[in-house]
């Protein structure tokens, strides 16, 4: 009887030992799809502010695919699958990048086009550049375009640029009295900020110049003018690409200036220098880059010209003016773009809680 006692005994803690690595061993293997599925097909990023209004709001939880442009392999592979810096929960890094590997792209649909809307690795950071940031804006300059921003319109290619996509600007609207929250909610004018200067009594709004259309129907009653709000030309600022004095460039009249391509030969003369010479030390694979303020050495030989040897992308949020982009960080190396926003799978307005908040009319929401 003992010996039958312990026989089963030992049988039930096998059986308890088997169903654990099974557990493990499943639990690890949906970890595993779901780690290549999110590498090569499609991922799941929620928009964390307002810096595409009007065409994804924050709260948005955008499906991202990989296949349009292809997937990347990965370039710091010693990172648990499905973090991204971080352990969930935690500050304690989710990688080590004692090994990096060259990226390269597998075959996709197409290739990046004008206007699409891109999730990428921001171009600044002290992280791995596949585990930097993700933004998500419009790419609206490819390679080799010609970028120019005078006073808030957008021209690439010297032609006027945005006639197809609703974008939104800061404006200020003066009014004869004090309006209602339902006025703005009527309106879809999000948090406007009231001014109390005498003499200039109103509210700075964000809206499409088609709202501001509207709103002037409305002048005399309550509202005397609705005027945009621009940063005075020629004034530099340094969080402004390329972050020099001798471009007095804004985020509202900026340029004009060429995206680098793949083959782009350009004289390192003491502006493109300024202009080009961050991402050719950074992002171009080249080493022992050295510059003065008229001269290049690249492996200790002077450089006249440069051939870039990768593509570059310029992009822009639609809320312009509540926006780091291009303007501030500069141009998007083609390896740093994960993929093609193409759908609002849900949406969930912040202030509310999550279930309080869906917007019903955002579920499968194409992206456009």
């Amino acid at each position: 009887m003992k010996t039958s006692f312990s026989a089963k005994k030992q049988g039930s803690g096998g059986s308890t030992l088997t169903a654990i690595r099974e557990w493990l061993s499943s639990v690890f293997f949906a970890a595993m799809v779901a780690a290549l599925i999110r590498w090569m097909v499609v991922g799941l990023y929620v928009i964390p502010s307002g810096s595409m209004e009007p065409t994804l709001l924050p709260g948005d939880f955008v499906l991202v695919s990989k296949l349009h442009y292809g997937a990347r392999t990965p370039a710091t592979p010693l990172q648990i699958p499905i973090t991204h810096q971080t352990i969930p929960g935690t500050k304690i890094p989710s990688y080590i990048n004692w090994i990096e590997l060259p990226q390269y792209r597998l075959p996709g649909f197409s290739k990046v086009q004008r206007n699409d809307i891109i999730v990428f690795n921001t171009p600044v950071g002290q992280e791995p550049p596949d585990l930097r940031e993700y933004w998500i804006k419009r790419c609206i300059a490819l390679p080799g375009d010609l970028v120019h921003i005078a006073h808030k319109q957008l021209y690439v290619n010297n032609t006027l640029a945005d006639t197809t996509v609703s974008v939104q600007y800061c404006y200020f609207m003066k009014t004869k009295r004090i309006l209602t929250a339902a006025f703005f909610e009527k309106n879809d004018i999000k948090n406007p900020i009231r001014s109390t200067v005498p003499g200039r009594e109103g509210y700075t709004i964000y809206t499409t110049p088609e709202k501001v259309k509207q709103l002037t129907t409305i002048l005399p009653t309550c509202i005397q003018s609705v005027d945009p709000v621009e940063d005075q030309a020629g004034v530099f600022q340094s969080s402004i690409y390329p972050f020099h004095p001798t471009f007095h460039w804004t985020k509202d009249n900026f340029g004009p200036v060429k995206v680098p391509s793949k083959g782009m030969v350009i004289p390192m003369d003491a502006q493109n220098i300024l202009l080009y010479g961050p991402i050719i030390q950074r992002f171009e694979g080249k080493k022992a880059v050295r510059f003065t303020k008229t001269a290049c050495w690249i492996d200790g030989k002077e450089v006249t010209h440069y051939t870039f040897a990768k593509n570059y992308y310029f992009a822009m949020g639609d809320n312009r003016d509540q926006s780091g982009d291009s303007r501030f960080v500069g141009f998007i190396p083609e390896d740093h773009i994960v993929g093609k926003a193409v759908m609002v799978l849900l949406s969930s307005d912040k202030s509310n809680s999550f279930f309080r908040g869906i917007r019903w009319n955002r579920l499968f929401h194409i992206v456009n």
